[in-house]
């Protein structure tokens, strides 16, 4: 090897150093220069993001009218969590019928889904104001011919129709007060809105239980039906004494071809999702007080179903504060699924403590899948018939209550609680099937289009 050739190679080997410590330098400069964003751990930008949702709800919470709203929606929607209950342990108590008793909660769930889409019509033409309190004062007096049918020993039909009466008069509070968001708040919080709404949902699910068991033990389950109806009357009187939902005028117009809200494959795919979801819950409400007076006292069968609605808020409030990249379709099919599997665990109960964590895990996921089901409206549901899409909605749920109560009624009466209980798993099952088989339904026809109004701002 010649002199020059060796020069050479040396030359390249001494370049080729020379580049890596120049090369480690830099990455170690980088990695200084890098560090400060290292030390910022994922908890800490996780506790960050949360920081940032918990405060988008406090500014929906700060518009204005917001809070009286809410607590009157509240106050006026309570007999959504005691009536169904009420229902059960009154005439049980009295008739000592479960089968009855599912009976008459089904006749009940029956009104309210049949008159669900004419009452939130009637809303959407003639405003809140004129169709409301007439509503509240309806149910009142529905409520007391009930009571006094059960108290003097009526038959099963009587009890049935009063009941679907009652149910048929109930007021559209939670409709009338979704219609209301975009009037409220700026279009970009409504999200964040619907997210509060059904965090309050949730926590009428899980008061009225408790009421219920507090009634329970200072008087009997007559006075449930009681307060029930008073707490009706008033929070509707406070709702629509609101600046916000006197200002709420007609503006569906009436004729007759025009398309019902649900005659959209995606509406379609909600709805009978939410029917299955429905019957789950139906079941639930027999089955639960059964299983407690079987292995305990009766009040506890309220404190059960509070625990399934603690866990709702729980669970409703953590995914509205959580920011989302994936599409609502998407992660309503995957949210289906979870509240089935949860269900599915049910029939493994043997104690009160351990179908109270099951309850619990129920409640979970069942709250995010009715949130996203109602920001999926915004999606699929015309523009001018929100309430009545909502409605829609609802009555698909209450109908599915309507038949889970009546078969696990006879379920229990007839095979066991745990039967029952397996039930409401095969529904859950069902609900998961036809939402994981309409999925590209999901998808509105324009990406990215709102079927909402422009928001006027607060």
């Amino acid at each position: 090897m010649s002199l020059g050739t060796r020069h050479r190679r040396g030359r390249e080997i001494v370049c080729k150093a020379v580049d890596r410590v120049v090369t480690r330098a830099q990455l170690r400069s980088s990695a200084v220069r890098r560090s400060p964003r290292r030390r910022r751990s994922v908890p800490s930008r996780a506790r960050s993001t949360l920081a940032k949702s918990w405060g988008a709800y406090v500014l929906v919470g700060r518009a204005p009218h917001v809070q009286r709203v809410s607590i009157a929606m509240f106050l006026g929607r309570l007999p959504n969590g005691m009536l169904p209950l009420g229902i059960v342990l009154l005439i049980d108590e009295r008739l000592g019928s479960y089968a009855i008793s599912g009976a008459a909660l089904a006749a009940f769930m029956v009104g309210t889904t049949v008159s669900a889409p004419i009452r939130g019509r009637a809303v959407d033409r003639w405003g809140q104001f004129r169709v409301l309190l007439p509503l509240s004062l309806t149910q009142m007096t529905a409520l007391c011919a009930f009571t006094i049918a059960v108290l003097a020993g009526g038959s099963a039909l009587t009890l049935m129709l009063l009941g679907a009466v009652v149910g048929a008069s109930g007021s559209t509070l939670g409709g009338s007060m979704r219609a209301l968001w975009p009037a409220l708040v700026h279009q970009d919080q409504l999200p964040t809105a619907y997210s509060l709404q059904a965090f309050l949902e949730d926590l009428i699910s899980l008061a009225g239980p408790l009421v219920v068991a507090i009634v329970l033990v200072l008087a009997s389950p007559s006075s449930v039906l009681a307060v029930a109806g008073i707490a009706s009357f008033i929070g509707t009187a406070m709702f629509i004494a609101t600046p916000a939902s006197r200002a709420a005028v007609g503006r569906a117009r009436a004729g007759r071809g025009r398309r019902p809200s649900l005659n959209t494959s995606g509406m379609r795919t909600l709805g009978t999702t939410l029917l299955c979801g429905g019957v789950v819950t139906g079941i639930l409400t027999v089955a639960v007080p059964a299983f407690a007076k079987q292995e305990g006292p009766s009040w506890a069968g309220g404190v059960l179903l509070a625990v399934m609605g603690a866990g709702s808020v729980v669970g409703g409030a953590s995914y509205g504060a959580a920011v989302w990249r994936s599409s609502a379709g998407r992660r309503y099919v995957w949210l289906t699924g979870a509240f089935a599997s949860a269900v599915a665990l049910l029939a493994a109960a043997h104690s009160m403590a351990l179908l109270g964590v099951l309850l619990a895990l129920v409640g979970l996921t069942y709250a995010p899948r009715v949130s996203t089901a109602y920001l999926l409206l915004d999606e699929l549901a015309p523009c001018d018939a929100l309430t009545q899409g909502y409605t829609w909605l609802v009555s698909a749920t209450a109908g599915g209550r309507a038949v889970g109560a009546a078969v696990g009624g006879l379920v229990v009466q007839h095979l066991g609680v745990h039967w029952t209980l397996a039930l409401a798993g095969v529904s859950a099952g069902t609900a998961a099937i036809l939402a994981t088989a309409g999925r590209r339904t999901l998808t509105p026809l324009v990406p990215g289009a709102r079927s909402l109004p422009q928001s006027q701002g607060p």
